[in-house]
């Protein structure tokens, strides 16, 4: 199955089906479910209790999460690990999701993938090393699960 390596916290926002957007300078034709992976890095604005979020989607978060039970806020701050999957269903632009980026006249065009069915694995797969771009899982990291 195909993966893609996404920062977090954006990573973790899409496995809980909060966000239901990933957007990319890049169009895809891919359609079906592919494992989320949490970069190495983690989005450079967000820091710990300083979101880098506008309102609406702030609103959105704490639909879902409790940022104050202990252990949650931590798991924004995982990397390097299969978190979970979605499937793409779609891709196009200017999708009227709140976490759908919009392009302007001369900007480089801006694709929403839209995702459905999100999946939140009860462990992460630690210490994978992702790449760009949708890429092959290499299925010898799930040997310690089985």
């Amino acid at each position: 199955m195909k993966a893609l390596s996404v920062k977090n916290p954006w990573g973790y926002l899409i496995v809980l089906g909060i966000k239901d957007i990933e957007n990319r300078s890049w169009r895809t034709n891919f359609r079906g479910t592919c494992y989320i992976h949490a970069s190495g890095q983690i989005y450079p604005f967000f820091k710990g209790n300083n979101l880098a979020f506008p309102v609406d989607q702030w609103a959105d978060i704490n639909k879902v999460i409790d940022l104050k039970i202990p252990g949650e806020k931590e798991k924004f701050f995982i990397t390097s690990a299969i978190i979970g999957e979605a499937e793409i269903i779609d891709c196009v632009q200017n999708h009227p999701s709140i976490w759908a980026e919009k392009a302007t006249l001369g900007e480089k065009p801006i694709w929403n993938w839209v995702l459905a069915n999100p999946v939140l694995y009860d462990k992460p797969i630690l210490d994978v090393k992702g790449k760009l771009g949708f890429w092959e899982v290499d299925y010898s990291i799930f040997r310690d699960l089985l």
